[in-house]
């Protein structure tokens, strides 16, 4: 498996790209819900759904947002060995097609969380359309679980969507935390308890963007123009100066 090497200072130079430039031009806003970080000295785990290449900048960008660099991310390996540069922001990888590094990234997860660093994952272990259903987590997650007497869970959803605005949206809710006692049940047993508790916010998530049912989200990111908007201006514009 391929390590992180995190470095604080490419952390500051790609959170500044990310802010100024790649989200504005991509994006039209993000909304967050929920607090990011988990004031605890036990052992916590972020889980998110994966539907987007995005999900795991929006993380970073929102983790830094926050002043929190001491997170990491789990990665695939093929994504990891394309895009080196990740490693310094915290990713390390992992190959699924290898038992024995499946083994050895979930080891070297355990280890950061140990550390009192703060670990992500997408358990679903593939990108998936977010309105697939049921969510499926791979097993992996339950064995992390179970190597700890006490581990916080803490659930993420992610979900895109499309207005009135050129430009997609993106809201994002962090969940309440769940306190696990991993010892106590089977790894498959807390695979599917967790899942569960992630389908469930997917699902309420889903509904209330549906409905525009966000009164507590707050906006993360400014609203950035899109194409249509300064076309719309130059009209106004125009309009000013038109004789009739």
């Amino acid at each position: 498996m391929i390590t992180a090497n995190k470095n604080k200072q490419f952390e500051k130079l790609f959170y500044t790209y990310l802010q100024r430039y790649l989200l504005k031009k991509n994006l039209h806003t993000i909304y967050l819900e929920g607090e990011i970080s988990v004031d605890s000295n036990t052992p916590v785990i972020f889980i998110a759904n994966h539907s987007s290449w995005w999900d795991g900048l929006l993380l970073f960008y929102l983790t830094s947002k926050n002043q929190d660099s001491n997170f990491y991310i789990m990665m695939d390996e093929e994504g990891l060995e394309k895009y080196p540069f990740f490693r310094k922001l915290g990713a390390y990888s992992i190959n699924r097609s290898r038992p024995k590094d499946i083994l050895k990234a979930l080891q070297y997860s355990e280890q950061l969380m140990r550390d009192q660093k703060s670990v992500w994952m997408f358990p679903q272990g593939k990108i998936e359309h977010q309105a697939v259903r049921p969510i499926q987590f791979q097993s992996g997650i339950g064995y992390l679980l179970q190597r700890f007497d006490h581990v916080i869970v803490k659930p993420v959803s992610l979900h895109y969507y499309f207005t009135e605005v050129q430009k997609p949206i993106v809201s994002i809710r962090f969940g309440e935390p769940c306190h696990i006692e991993g010892t106590s049940q089977s790894r498959s047993y807390w695979t599917s308890y967790v899942e569960q508790i992630l389908e469930n916010q997917v699902r309420a998530h889903e509904h209330d963007v549906i409905h525009a049912k966000l009164e507590d989200a707050v906006q993360a990111m400014p609203l950035s123009k899109s194409t249509s908007d300064h076309f719309d201006a130059f009209k106004k514009g125009v309009k000013k100066w038109m004789p009739f």
